[in-house]
């Protein structure tokens, strides 16, 4: 028989006995062997263990090996040992973590099998090998996986892992939350929850996830049944992952979107209504891009230029009005900031029954990127005549014939102004502001034919004043800066409200047309003491007093002490009645009208009402 642990073999040209090498392989090994007894003690160690340990097998047995045990691991390793010893034969297996030789601590697995009955060993025979790096491996598999159980179940969603039958094998603990129902009760049969109506589409949506592996399907829109009995509406998509070795199914994925779907029902209706109104509005309504371009026009604009909206996007709509004031808008355009309102008026070509329209522009907080602009056009052509007649006393003749055309002017006045406070997002106390007064003014008209002192009562004349700011500023923003001063205290004066109204608004117009663009022109309204003979149908004592100032062309001496005089006039396209009318009606109330000016540099109007006890 040959004697292999002797012999001399050939390596690369030279010679080495197989007891060297097995001695060698034995030391570099990745595993170790102990031969312990009964007690746990070791009585011999192989060399490999200083590549797994880095102790000499001198080192190791000096130590002891129970010495090299982790103290947190020590009595389930003793535990284990003492079950051995009992059990001759038998085998087994621990993981425990032990002391390195430069004292970090590495895990081992030791297999232990008790050989005391086998002659020529008497022992327990242990193999030991480093484990370090695949016990830290799996925790941090086992980390992770919690990680990401924990944020599926703490999600929003419910996630299920459903078998190719639609079975749930897997559901998060969040269909508790989302559904009131437990995983418990969806797994058994989360079908006969979904809402008949929707049960095709999904099942459909299901079988095309089937077809088509890895590649998500979806979303569709499925309710499902709540504990409580409401519908609940879940965003629903699978994805086949039968594949996949660690998901192993079809992952369905669902999101509430009960409250969004509502909204956006919500806004769709809303939409629509707003579309149709626009669309029905009595007023031109437009849209604009940065560069002026029409966007969007209503059908109204279209239907009272006879042409089709296509036709007027784009540069369409310069066609249809005045060449000279197109020139002008677009070079007021192009100076405008964008803030607030830019109000103007432009005559269409149409000659000779060319219109006047009245051009309003807003831009939109919301689109200052685009800078683009929402317009609305309404026709003033009649209501200008109107106007003029109101303001100037014109209604001291022949009122019926007016009636007709301001009720109907009034009624488009009272739709642009609904209309435009939609499109512009304006508060909606200015609107019921703005429709009040039109209905006043319509009583007025009525009531002019027939003259009354009924409506005379105590009124606040800051509040009055207050009240109309926004339209007197409408009627001067493109020819003076307007502002109001209030000092009055809440004091009360007996008037016609509607009446006070157009007195100052008269006033208001006159200082316009007097002042050179952007004049100065202030309303202030303040408590005054009259002594006797300052004014010559006042009587003394306080007076709330209303005064139209303007940095104007101011009247000169010669032309003063007629001012009030029927028919007098210094305008070319003046009749001389406003001024008379308006301190008629002041002198009505037992107030009066008194002014102070200079030429050249500019005019005061005060109305002075006498001051009432509010008892």
């Amino acid at each position: 028989m040959t004697d292999l642990s002797s012999k001399t073999v050939d390596v690369a040209g030279g010679s080495a006995s197989t007891a060297a090498i097995n001695r060698a392989a034995l030391e570099q090994a990745s595993e170790f062997c102990t031969l312990s007894d009964s007690n746990g003690d070791v009585l011999w160690v192989s060399p490999a263990v200083t590549a797994v340990l880095g102790y000499n097998p001198d080192e190791f047995l000096a130590a002891s090996a129970w010495s090299l045990v982790h103290h947190d691991d020590i009595e389930r390793v003793r535990s284990v040992s003492a079950d051995l010893v009992e059990d001759v034969g038998g085998r087994r297996r621990v993981q425990y973590r032990a002391r390195h030789a430069d004292d970090s601590w590495r895990w081992i697995e030791a297999v232990s099998s008790n050989l005391l009955d086998r002659r020529g060993v008497e022992g327990i025979v242990t193999t030991l090998r480093d484990v370090t790096s695949r016990v830290m491996a799996k925790r941090r598999l086992s980390q992770s996986e919690r990680r990401l159980r924990s944020i599926v179940s703490s999600a929003g969603d419910v996630i299920a892992i459903l078998d190719e039958r639609g079975s749930v094998d897997y559901i998060t603990p969040t269909v508790a939350t989302l559904l009131q129902r437990s995983a418990t009760v969806m797994q058994e049969d989360w079908i006969s929850y979904v809402h008949p109506e929707d049960l095709d589409d999904m099942l459909s949506l299901f079988g095309t996830a089937l077809e088509d592996p890895g590649i998500t399907k979806g979303p569709i829109d499925m309710r499902l049944l709540r504990g409580d009995g409401e519908w609940l509406t879940v965003e629903t998509l699978f994805t086949d992952y039968r594949t996949d070795p660690i998901v192993r199914g079809i992952v369905l994925n669902a999101r509430d979107v009960t409250g969004r779907r509502r909204i956006e029902v919500s806004e769709r209706s809303s939409q629509k209504i707003f579309n149709a109104l626009v669309e029905m509005a009595p007023v031109g309504i437009f849209l604009t891009d940065a560069s002026g371009e029409w966007t969007y026009v209503n059908a109204r604009i279209a239907a009272d230029f006879d042409t089709t909206p296509g036709a007027l996007l784009g540069t369409g709509w310069m066609k249809l009005f005045d060449a000279a004031d197109v020139v002008r808008l677009r070079s007021e355009l192009a100076r405008w900031d964008g803030q607030g309102r830019y109000v103007t008026e432009i005559r269409t070509r149409t000659s000779p029954d060319a219109r006047e329209l009245r051009l309003t522009l807003s831009r939109p907080q919301a689109d200052e990127e685009q800078l683009g602009a929402v317009g609305t056009l309404e026709d003033v052509t009649s209501r200008r005549g109107l106007e003029e007649m109101l303001l100037d006393g014109a209604a001291l003749g022949s009122v019926a014939g007016v009636v007709g055309s301001a009720a109907h002017d009034l009624h488009n006045l009272l739709a642009s102004i609904g209309f435009q406070l939609g499109v512009l997002d304006l508060p909606n106390d200015a609107a019921n502001e703005a429709i009040d007064r039109a209905c006043d003014i319509t009583e007025d008209l009525m009531a002019m034919s027939r003259p009354s002192r009924n409506r005379v009562g105590p009124v606040e004349v800051g509040d009055v004043i207050a009240g109309l700011a926004d339209m007197l500023r409408v009627l001067v923003e493109h020819q003076a800066d307007l502002a109001f001063i209030d000092s009055s205290d809440g004091r009360l004066s007996a008037a016609d409200r509607s009446g006070l109204e157009r007195v100052v608004t008269n006033l208001v117009v006159n200082a316009r047309d007097a002042v050179e663009p952007r004049g100065k022109i202030a309303v202030e309204v303040a408590v005054v003491d009259v002594a006797d003979g300052d004014q010559e149908a006042l009587s003394a004592g306080l007076h709330v007093a209303i005064s139209v100032v303007d940095n104007g062309c101011g009247v000169a001496d010669v032309f003063r002490a007629r001012m009030f005089e029927p028919y007098f006039t210094t305008k070319e396209d003046g009749n001389g009645i406003g001024l008379a009318a308006s301190r008629r009606t002041v002198r009505a109330w037992g107030g009066d009208i008194g002014v102070e000016s200079v030429e050249g540099k500019g005019t005061s109007m005060t109305v002075y009402l006498p001051v009432i006890d509010p008892d």
